[in-house]
């Protein structure tokens, strides 16, 4: 079983991940047979291939993006929650949505399910 400090490093490696576009990186932390709603109100993504695949036509939709880690990692058992912000640069203008995402990991330090808190009426520009 993972320990909360392996859990709130790959949290951490998670955003480091989206930051640097590395879509592989962000892929290789999910189980093979992980789920990401992503909104948690949109259909999921099931499979490593399929999550990997929704993260890079995110990263594609935008000319660059930073995931960073807004406050404290509320880690418990095999479970996390972490506030994030996105900014991304989009045709040259920036813009930013605040981000609740909650993770369960599996007893191999894998992430088995995400769920991401977000809408999109919450992105705003940003100066």
């Amino acid at each position: 079983m993972p320990t909360k400090e392996e859990i709130i490093a790959t949290v951490k490696n998670y955003a480091a991940s989206h930051s640097a576009g590395d879509i592989d990186a962000i892929a290789a932390l999910f189980a093979p047979d992980a789920v990401v709603a992503d909104p948690v109100h949109e259909p999921a993504h099931v499979g490593r291939d399929a999550i990997r695949t929704f993260f890079a036509g995110t990263h594609e939709m935008v000319d660059s993006m930073v995931l960073e880690v807004t406050g404290p990692i509320r880690s418990v058992a095999l479970y996390a929650a972490v506030p994030l912000r996105a900014v991304s640069t989009i045709g040259g203008a920036k813009v930013a949505v605040d981000i609740v995402d909650v993770f369960t990991f599996e007893e191999n330090g894998l992430i088995g399910d995400m769920k991401a808190y977000w809408d999109p009426q919450g992105i705003t520009p940003v100066d």
